[in-house]
């Protein structure tokens, strides 16, 4: 139940710095300044709140390094299939990520998956599928499509090694190494593409602080779950965060609450449910 529980505070967390995110104009400026001030808030946990881990391990060190070059080639293809497709095309597509994530940790983590928590990964993609579905937007293989496929073929293997890294030693080196990484890739891109950091932190500086403190919450929250959850079922738990959206942006950014939304929002209740059931 505990692990449950954590890997559901973490979705709903997740979708409210996405909604905060949403909102930015800069949204490749803004995520990486984010991201570097939730650096500096475990920067500061890490040395006041958890000083009995301040000892090096490499593994933990080694273990952030590879889930961070894979999460933020996540966050880099899937920045770029948006350019190629519609996101009613693409986010469907990513959502493949937990089938994906079942299949590395049945072969390398050898994970069991009853054919009950099976169901209730594919009942929960569907309603993902549902709220993110189109009567317009016909899927089709162009570059948007592959861009989106290879985002989720990246997120799954970081998935993997993320499993790997929470449970070395020095939990909360890997956390905190994790964090840095992903935070400085993010750096190295803006700082080629963008100038005026400077003027966006000062713009933005309220709505920064806001979803630093939630994604680092989230970022935390997430990987202290996957210590009681297997991997295949917390991506799959982990994809609730599109019922929260919905929810979130009726609730903040006024968008309309169609019957189809109330649907797939069933649909993935059910699929959790069926998952907790198999925990």
């Amino acid at each position: 139940m505990t692990g449950f529980l954590l890997i559901i505070s973490s979705a709903l967390m997740h979708s409210l710095w996405n909604i905060i995110l949403k909102k930015s104009n800069n949204k490749y400026l803004f995520n990486y300044q984010m991201h570097f001030l939730n650096f500096c808030i475990m920067t500061f946990a890490y040395v006041v709140f958890f000083r009995e881990y301040m000892f090096f391990d490499l593994r933990a060190v080694v273990l952030a390094f590879c889930a961070a070059l894979f999460f933020t080639g996540y966050h880099l293809f899937l920045s770029t299939s948006y350019r190629y497709a519609d996101a009613s095309m693409v986010y469907p597509v990513t959502t493949s990520s937990p089938i994906w994530v079942a299949l590395w940790a049945a072969i390398f983590l050898h994970e069991k998956i009853t054919l009950l928590g099976l169901l209730g990964i594919v009942i929960t993609l569907g309603g993902v599928l549902v709220i993110n579905s189109s009567k317009t937007s016909d899927i089709k293989l162009d570059k948007g499509i592959v861009f989106a496929f290879i985002s989720a073929f990246f997120y799954s293997v970081g998935a993997i090694v993320d499993k790997v890294g929470v449970d070395v030693s020095n939990f909360i080196l890997y956390v905190y190494s994790l964090t840095f990484f992903m935070t400085f890739f993010m750096y190295m891109y803006s700082a080629r593409r963008f100038t005026n950091h400077l003027e966006h932190f000062k713009a933005n500086i309220r709505y920064l602080l806001a979803g630093s403190i939630i994604l680092f919450m989230s970022f935390f929250v997430y990987r202290l779950g996957l210590i009681f959850v297997q991997v295949s079922y917390a991506t799959t738990l982990r994809q609730v965060n599109a019922l929260f959206g919905v929810l979130l942006g009726v609730l903040f950014l006024k968008e309309k609450f169609s019957y189809k939304r109330l649907a797939g929002s069933i649909v993935i209740i059910v699929g959790v449910l069926i998952i907790r059931a198999n925990l």
